[in-house]
């Protein structure tokens, strides 16, 4: 089990690295955004960062889904026939949305913002170009999983990152044009992506559509298309509610530090892509529901982990004033720091959600998906609403509908799939990992509130307690066969 467990842990490190450095990307260029955008600006672009996160769902229409499922288990060839399924599928339908979007430009511009110009108008139009481009891509990185190349993968990644960063310079930097040169950016980015991806893979590219097959692809994966939307939903909607009931200014900011806060969604999202292809090659073997748990434990520790040291951390690092540059982030986006904790506490139920899919994916009971998700939507949806627009309490109401949605996500899937497909989760050692967790934030915090924040040895203390917590957990959490595997390794690698 540890072994197969080790295997998963280094798939889910390398596609980590190709994960965190594509999210990256928002990461590295916040600070450089918020220096050249006014919280106006950012706001103009993160509001169409959301319009672009609503409407990718419907260029892959739960196609990258299907092709996952039914090429995992094939035969090469049959695996390369099914990509170029995948790409004709996804192009035929992607093309007609994007001339569609090209054409309604103004009205829909003016749905993502209320006062939108030509500005805005061009935005739209250079939007439509590069979703296209990224669902094309998309497909192919999909393909890289499933022949597990995750170094190939990260590779590229890496590449688009290089490329992205760069292309802001010049746009937005360089040229002064704002949002719109993000977004041109973006688009000239995920143009040399997709070729990049055609030269290295394109011999392997069989091209191939059959309307026999598209429809049982459509069967299995278009009750996705829905779950998307609500996903979407509960991860974007709440910059719209802070717009049209706050300012667009206080959008910005939100946006600013759930940015930040996404640190944690690329944990998740890492484990994610290497998580789908292992449950579903591994879940034969005798001992895979015992595995399954196993890694939810290993998940949910690392995920505490890595959120108490961002949570009491992170934002010195932040506000830290750094030579010629200045603060690393804009003074004026720094109230949206606040924000970041509680989107990280989300994105954790996010992986758990994740794991819980394992037998949603294997008994086929996808059609429970769109359910599930949905009502979290409409949580979300309506907490907002009510919360922003009608008791006006702020987007802290906003961050933390996000962790309620994701927990509920979590509760509705683990009832309904636990009768059909029982995995025996450790829970006694993850509510122990919770709890010391929770108990070393509440002690940090606590002593913060009793010396003040600008303490100079609570940044000291607050590392002291991040670095204790696996000792901690090597006591009372880690079981002995665990400890013997991680000695025995630790001691091979220092002969």
């Amino acid at each position: 089990m540890l072994g197969k467990i080790r295997s998963l842990a280094k798939q889910s490190a390398v596609y980590g690295l190709g994960t965190i450095v594509t999210r990256a990307v928002a990461f590295l260029l916040l600070p450089y955004h918020s220096h050249l955008m006014s919280t106006t600006e950012f706001g103009v672009y993160s509001l169409f960062m959301v319009m672009v996160t609503v409407l990718q769902p419907l260029y892959v229409h739960g196609i990258d889904i299907a092709f996952l499922r039914f090429a995992a288990d094939v035969g090469q060839e049959e695996r390369r026939k099914a990509l170029g399924t995948a790409l004709i599928q996804s192009f035929l339908v992607g093309g007609t949305l994007s001339l569609a979007i090209v054409m309604l430009a103004p009205g829909l511009s003016q749905v993502v913002i209320r006062t939108a110009t030509s500005n805005e108008y061009t935005i739209a139009k250079i939007a439509a170009g590069f979703i296209l481009l990224d669902a094309l891509a998309n497909h192919i990185f999909t393909y890289l999983r499933i022949i597990r190349k995750p170094l190939l993968f990260s590779l590229i990644k890496l590449s688009n990152v290089i490329i992205s960063i760069g292309l802001n310079i010049y746009f937005v930097g360089s040229l002064g044009l704002g949002a719109k040169g993000a977004f041109l950016a973006f688009f000239y980015t995920s143009a040399v992506t997709l070729l990049a991806l055609l030269i290295i893979v394109g011999k392997e590219i069989r091209l191939s559509w059959k309307w026999s097959e598209v429809k049982t692809w459509l069967v299995f994966g278009l009750p996705n298309l829905p779950a998307m939307f609500f996903m979407v939903a509960i991860e974007f909607s709440d910059r719209k509610w802070i717009e049209a009931f706050m300012t667009i200014e206080d959008a910005g900011i939100y946006s600013a530090g759930y940015r930040i806060g996404m640190l944690m969604n690329m944990v998740a999202q890492a484990f994610r892509y290497a998580w789908q292809p292992f449950f579903l090659q591994t879940a034969k073997d005798e001992d895979a529901r015992e595995t399954f748990a196993r890694v939810m434990t290993y998940y949910i520790a690392i995920a505490c982990w890595i959120w108490l040291g961002s949570t009491l951390l992170l934002g010195y690092f932040l506000k830290m004033p750094l030579p010629y540059i200045g603060h690393l982030i804009h003074p004026a986006f720094w109230a949206g720091f606040s924000v970041f904790p509680v989107v990280m506490l989300a994105h954790i139920f996010n992986g758990i959600y994740a794991n819980l899919m394992v037998g949603v994916y294997l008994e086929k009971k996808t059609k429970a998906i769109p359910f599930v998700i949905g009502a979290a939507a409409v949580v979300n949806i309506a907490g907002n609403g009510i919360l922003i627009g009608v008791m006006g309490f702020g987007y802290m109401a906003a961050a933390w509908l996000t962790v309620v949605s994701y927990s509920l996500m979590c509760i509705l899937m683990y009832f309904y799939i636990a009768p059909k497909y029982h995995v025996p989760y450790e829970w006694d050692r993850i509510v122990r990992i919770g709890l010391t967790t929770a108990a070393f934030w509440g002690v940090s915090y606590v002593l913060g509130d009793a010396v003040g924040e600008s303490n100079w040895a609570l940044p000291l203390f607050r590392t002291f307690l991040v670095m204790a917590l696996p000792v901690l957990w090597w006591n009372y959490v880690i079981l002995p066969d665990e400890k013997s595997a991680m000695t025995r390794r630790f001691n091979r690698k220092n002969s």
